[in-house]
């Protein structure tokens, strides 16, 4: 019975997390808080901000750590070369001017 009792404690703290979802919130916060707030090192929400995104870097290269490392190293690359621009140069028709008068 014990068992049961925990098993169901378990899964319905795991739905309520899910529903609270505080691992977004916490990185929604900290994004808010870099784009949004300006604040510097003395202050504890530029530390709590850093710590979440440690957490989220952390969690990254738990979870998929080849792409987590290619996107690091090549954060600074310059953007690929643009293609030649499609260029339409019309052909000269002599004809052109027969060929409406008789169509219409």
């Amino acid at each position: 019975m014990t068992t049961l009792l925990a098993v169901t404690a378990a899964l319905a703290g795991g739905y309520l997390l899910g529903r609270w979802r505080p691992a977004q919130r916490a990185s929604d916060w900290a994004h808010w808080e870099l784009y949004g707030k300006q604040s510097n090192r003395r202050q504890l929400r530029w530390w709590a901000r850093e710590a979440v995104f440690l957490c989220e870097v952390v969690v990254l290269l738990a979870t998929r750590p080849r792409q987590t490392v290619h996107a690091w190293r090549h954060r600074h690359d310059p953007p690929a070369p643009r293609s030649a621009p499609i260029t339409f140069t019309p052909a000269r028709d002599p004809n052109w001017a027969d060929r409406t008068d008789k169509e219409a």
